[in-house]
């Protein structure tokens, strides 16, 4: 039983806007409530393994996003500000759940996530090739626009609302797929995905943003990869003059727009200017309130919205349910707290992974959620748990020979929750 409820919890993780019964919501509950029970029935292996800091920085986000929802939303919260309350309580929550269940059962985990993987890839093609409304009634309402979005330039939503988030959840499958089973080829495939099969100009982005942040922070003499910036530039003018693309793909039209005006995609660019505008908004807001806590009362942020909007002409949309950028809302609305608690949970989350490729693809997530997408969705949490789960699974699997085994026998004396599989 307990297998079950961890393995249906985190494939409702890995598939968050599936809908058993119709909501008219992006996001779907059954997440938080398979999440929850595997925190409930591992809560022994929970208290003696998951890292004691990363465990008080959790905690202490729920605690403080709990104390400003009562301070500044009560006694009659609206439905918005319940969901600003999620983007603190949820990421504990998602991260003991995943970081649980691959320490307890890693390869049902890999063969988990690796499905997952697989059917959206699936599903996607099929979309593409054949059907653009193949299995878009698992997303409710969302998926009626199907035709019209294809019609329209834009990619396939695949098993999501809409292409942009499409794009955003391949990025987080590829790098959860490196996490638990350091699969680089389904990975590749998967970003592949994102940005042929999605056609996420804002997936295209947070690949690029993260390869840059990359390049400048972890990948040592790579930082030369930073000169290949005007050559790049001269090889998309020259793929957008070949005619290779096909000139109905809305991929194509962002090139040669980009390459005809570099500042296209934040200018013109809808989907862009919104992501883009968020985070340059955010960080205004943040400054202006010299990193003091602006609460979660929702009122707060529309009476912000027209000063906004007439302060920078060039932004298209401003959204009405708050800062469009999942970290920086936080930062926002718990001010300094925001900050601290955030630095630390990004530093544990980019810090002693394995391989380049790994924090190229975790680079590339967090700036995921520096757009708009909240870390209430499962991802944010569930990235953090796998890594955490991994830098344990990964320092016993290096230690080869008699001091190895001698090790798993302690631990095995140590920790009776874990499964033969682990040990």
């Amino acid at each position: 039983m307990k297998l079950l409820i961890c393995i249906a919890g985190l494939l409702f993780c890995l598939f968050p806007y599936t809908q058993v019964i119709p909501l008219e919501t992006y996001n779907q509950p059954y997440a938080s409530i398979f999440a929850g029970l595997t925190v409930v029935v591992t809560w022994p292996l929970l208290v003696e393994r998951f890292p004691r800091m990363d465990a008080l920085a959790l905690i202490t986000l729920a605690v403080i996003g709990l104390l400003a929802f009562v301070l500044t939303c009560l006694p009659r919260p609206n439905a918005q500000e319940v969901k600003y309350l999620l983007i603190y309580l949820s990421p504990a929550i998602f991260a003991a759940a995943g970081f649980a269940t691959v320490i307890l059962y890693p390869k049902q985990a890999d063969r988990a996530v690796l499905f997952a993987a697989v059917a959206w890839i699936f599903v996607g093609l099929v979309q593409t090739l054949f059907q653009p409304d193949f299995a878009t009634g698992l997303v409710g309402v969302f998926g009626n626009a199907a035709g019209d979005i294809v019609d329209s330039g834009r990619g396939t939503l695949g098993l999501a609302p809409e292409p942009t988030h499409f794009g955003f959840h391949m990025i987080i499958l590829a790098a959860a797929l490196l996490l638990v089973g350091g699969r680089n080829g389904m990975a590749i495939a998967c970003l592949v995905t994102a940005v042929l099969i999605a056609r996420s100009s804002s997936a295209v982005l947070s690949l690029a943003l993260g390869g840059f942040i990359f390049l400048c922070l972890f990948a040592k003499w790579a930082r030369l990869g930073l000169l290949l910036i005007v050559p790049f530039y001269l090889m998309v003018g020259a793929i957008v003059h070949s005619g290779a693309l096909p000139a109905d793909l809305r991929i194509t039209s962002l090139l040669t727009e980009f390459y005809q005006d570099p500042l296209y995609l934040v200018t013109s660019d809808a989907s862009t200017n919104a992501r883009l505008g968020g985070i340059y908004v955010g960080v205004q807001e943040i400054f202006k309130n010299l990193f003091l806590p602006a609460g979660l009362s929702s009122e707060t942020w529309l009476a912000r919205v027209g000063p906004i909007m007439s302060e920078n002409l060039w932004l298209m949309n401003l959204s009405y349910s708050g800062i469009p950028s999942g970290i920086l809302i936080v930062i926002y609305q718990i001010g300094i707290f925001g900050l601290l608690l955030l630095g630390f949970l990004l530093y544990r989350l980019l810090t002693g992974l394995r391989s380049h490729f790994e924090t190229l693809l975790i680079c590339a997530a967090v700036f995921v959620f520096f757009s708009q997408y909240l870390i209430s969705t499962p991802g944010f949490g569930l990235l953090y748990g796998l890594a955490l789960a991994r830098r344990q699974v990964g320092i016993a699997s290096t230690n080869r020979g008699d001091s190895y085994v001698a090790a798993r026998v302690q631990h095995r004396q140590r920790h009776p929750y874990a499964t033969p599989v682990e040990a």
